[in-house]
């Protein structure tokens, strides 16, 4: 019975010993992790929405590009407002918060997130841009087969419609000292960066309630950058849905970049319908002359659209008819 005894002092012994051992080994690990850590310091991020009072971002995006061209730092601010009752009738000042940045100096840039389209890409301040996806010609009628497309528009790339976007890039860079206590303060002013065409086709003949329509517009710009503040990248194509306004009427609204300066690209209105029929309007006039504004209005009048063959849907998209191009009456 004492060499029990023995054996279990011995063990208790060792096993204290042991961790003992393990908890300074450990000390001087979180030491030293310590020591060669870069020290964060805090940055005031508040947005100035008095040039977009109507702007309704899910999330604010924050980037700081360093000058030296190294990788840039991106944050995503909430809307607390939606997660903590405090902040809520803060109204545009919901995404106000400090955040921590390390030492260096930066380029600055935001933009609202959290949108189904918009994509972003690049990794310095001046070729960051956000752009949309890859589309197909027919996905407003839920067709994935190709169709004919407009002779000047055959080579550009398909892409879905942009989302609604607000943005901004502070003109001058920012410092972030290391260990600093007193917060740098950013503050950004972001404004509508987007474009939003307004179609409307009125005096439409032989509309049937049945029908299903869509269309595309040509020789658009493909990006927008930031730090730039301006449409960019190639020409593309977006597809988009149209809608029945009365029985001969059709309207759609689609939001995109912009049109690339100079202005000096054919842009075509070509209406797809179920009835495997297609209609082209030349908008260009109408998109130059509204060079550098927000909203686009395009207005037409006098469409005769076909009825199908045989009288009754033609499901496929094989066979597409041509129609006379349809001379604009503004």
């Amino acid at each position: 019975m004492e060499k029990i005894l023995s054996l279990s002092s011995v063990r208790r012994v060792c096993f204290i010993s042991i961790a003992l051992l393990l908890s300074t080994l450990c000390s001087c690990h979180e030491r030293e992790l310590c020591y060669d850590h870069s020290h964060v310091s805090p940055v005031n991020v508040s947005f100035d929405w008095s040039e977009a009072v109507d702007a309704t971002p899910g999330t604010m995006v924050v980037w700081f590009f360093p000058v030296d061209g190294s990788q840039g730092r991106r944050y995503e601010l909430l809307d607390l407002s939606k997660y903590y009752p405090e902040y809520e009738g803060r109204g545009g000042s919901v995404f106000d918060t400090q955040i921590m940045v390390a030492p260096g100096e930066y380029y600055v840039l935001c933009h609202n997130g959290s949108t189904e389209n918009n994509i972003e890409s690049g990794n310095t301040f001046d070729n960051y841009c956000l752009s949309t996806y890859d589309d197909n010609l027919l996905s407003p009628l839920n067709r994935t087969a190709t169709a004919p497309r407009p002779d000047v528009s055959e080579q550009q790339p398909v892409r879905m419609p942009a989302n609604e976007l607000w943005a901004h890039a502070l003109e001058t860079t920012v410092r972030v000292e290391q260990s600093a206590t007193t917060p740098v303060e950013v503050r950004f002013t972001p404004a509508r960066s987007h474009v939003t065409c307004h179609i409307k086709i009125s005096y439409v003949k032989n509309l049937s309630p049945t029908l299903d329509i869509s269309a595309i517009i040509t020789g658009v710009a493909e990006s927008y950058s930031p730090s730039l503040g301006l449409c960019g990248g190639s020409e593309v194509t977006v597809p988009f849905k149209v809608s029945h306004c009365g029985s001969d009427c059709l309207t759609a609204t689609v939001i995109i970049f912009g049109d690339n300066a100079p202005h000096d690209v054919c842009h075509w209105l070509r209406l797809y319908t179920s009835y495997n029929y297609y209609y082209d309007f030349n908008i260009t006039d109408q998109i130059h002359a509204a060079a550098g504004r927000k909203d686009i209005y395009i207005n037409l009048s006098g469409l005769n659209l076909h009825t199908p063959e045989g009288g009754g849907l033609q499901p496929g998209v094989g066979g597409w008819k041509d129609s006379e191009k349809q001379d604009i009456i503004m």
